[in-house]
C-alpha cells in the first residue's frame, strides 16, 4: 500500500465526461485562477482548490445518501454485510454521477499532480478507500457533482477558506485588511457588510465599507469573492455610517457588483427601438424605478449605479438611448463614443 501510494502521488489521471472537462475549464478561467503569467489557467491548482474545498461536504453528502440507502434496505431478508454491499453498489451506480468507460464516448483527461497542499488529503482519501475503489473514479464522482452545484456554490467551494472567514467578520462587523490578486501591492482595510451572490446566481461579492482617504468619508465597494487574497483581520471593531449601510441596502437590492455611494437619479430615453434592445439585453440590465411616456418616446428612470447604467447603455446603437441627466453620466457616454470614433477615424 504505501509503494501503491507513492507511486499514485506522482500523477493521478481522471477521465471525466467531456462537459465536465469543459466546466472545469470554464470555472477556472472564470475564477481566474491563472499562473503566474496572469494568462495561462493553473489547471492543477484549481483541481487542488476544488478538492481541498468539496472534500468534507462532498462525504458528508455522499454518507447522508449511504445512510439513506442502508435503512430502506429489509435486513430480515439479507445479512448485514450483503445490506452494506447493496447500499455501496445502489449509492455508486445509482445515485452517484456515473463514472465512464476510459474508452468512452468523449472522455476528457485530467492529469492531477499532488502538491504539498493537497498531498496529505490524497494520502488520506487512498486510505480511506482501501481496495474498495480507484481513486481515479473517486475524483471523476467527486468532480462531477462539483459540476452539479450552482456556480455561486461552485464559487464558494474553490475559495472556501475565504469564503467563511468573510461569512465570520461579517458576522462580527470586525474589520479586516487584504489585497486582490490583481494589485497585491495595495492593501485595502476594510469593514465587511455581508457576502452576498450576484444576480442569476453567477459571483459571490463582500459588500462593505472603505475609507475613502482622498474624500475624507466612508464609502460603500463590492469585491468579487475569487479577487480576495491573503485576509487578516484589524484589531478594532468595525461601525458602518447609517449613510454607507442605507447605499449597501439599494446594492443588495438592484446588484451587488456595482457601487451605490449617492441618491442620484438618473433619467434615460429610449425610442421605439431602445426599448426593444432594453428587453432583449438581459445581462447587466438595470431595474428601473418607473416609466413615463412623451412625445413617443420612453423616458426610464433609475436610482442604480452610474457605472451600471454606463457599462449598460454603451452597448445601444445610434439614437436607441439617450443620457438625459445627470450631467456627470451623460458626458462620460458622449466622451467614450467620441473617443470610440477617433479610434477608428485614425485607422
Amino acid at each position: 500500500k504505501r509503494g501503491y501510494g507513492r507511486k499514485t502521488l506522482e500523477k493521478i489521471n481522471i477521465y471525466v465526461p467531456e462537459n465536465i472537462g469543459a466546466m472545469i475549464e470554464s470555472d477556472a478561467t472564470m475564477f481566474e485562477v491563472y499562473k503566474k503569467d496572469g494568462r495561462t489557467i493553473n489547471k492543477n491548482r484549481f483541481l487542488g482548490m476544488l478538492i481541498i474545498g468539496y472534500y468534507n461536504d462532498y462525504v458528508t453528502e455522499a454518507k447522508a445518501a449511504y445512510d439513506a440507502i442502508l435503512s430502506a434496505i429489509d435486513t430480515n431478508k439479507v445479512s448485514i454485510r450483503d445490506k452494506e454491499r447493496i447500499a455501496d453498489s445502489i449509492l455508486k451506480n445509482v445515485v452517484l454521477p456515473t463514472v465512464p468507460l476510459r474508452k468512452g464516448k468523449n472522455p476528457a483527461k485530467l492529469s492531477l499532480k499532488p502538491t504539498k497542499d493537497t498531498e496529505a488529503l490524497i494520502q488520506q482519501i487512498l486510505l480511506d478507500l482501501g481496495g474498495s475503489d480507484y481513486i481515479s473514479q473517486y475524483f471523476c464522482r467527486m468532480f462531477m457533482s462539483y459540476c452539479e452545484k450552482p456556480f455561486s456554490k461552485r464559487e464558494q467551494i474553490i475559495f472556501k477558506d475565504n469564503y467563511e472567514s468573510l461569512q465570520m467578520a461579517c458576522s462580527a462587523r470586525r474589520s479586516i485588511t487584504f489585497r486582490t490578486i490583481w494589485n497585491e501591492k495595495n492593501i485595502h482595510e476594510v469593514i465587511p457588510y455581508k457576502v452576498v451572490t450576484g444576480p442569476e446566481e453567477m459571483f459571490n461579492y463582500l459588500l462593505c465599507a472603505e475609507y475613502n482617504q482622498d474624500k475624507g468619508v466612508q464609502e460603500a465597494r463590492t469585491y468579487r469573492l475569487n479577487r480576495i487574497d491573503k485576509i487578516n483581520y484589524g484589531k478594532s471593531m468595525g461601525a458602518i455610517d447609517n449613510s454607507v449601510k442605507q447605499h449597501m441596502k439599494l446594492m443588495l437590492h438592484y446588484g451587488p457588483q456595482y457601487m451605490i455611494n449617492s441618491d442620484e437619479e438618473a433619467c434615460v430615453k429610449l425610442t421605439a427601438a431602445g426599448v426593444k434592445s432594453f428587453n432583449r439585453i438581459y445581462y447587466g440590465r438595470p431595474q428601473y424605478e418607473r416609466i413615463e411616456e412623451h412625445e413617443g418616446c420612453n423616458y426610464y428612470y433609475f436610482r442604480c449605479s452610474m457605472d451600471q447604467l454606463f457599462l449598460y447603455f454603451k452597448r445601444f446603437e445610434g439614437k436607441a438611448a439617450k443620457i438625459i441627466y445627470p450631467e456627470s453620466l451623460k458626458e462620460r457616454m458622449m466622451k467614450f463614443h467620441s473617443e470610440t470614433l477617433k479610434n477608428y477615424e485614425e485607422e
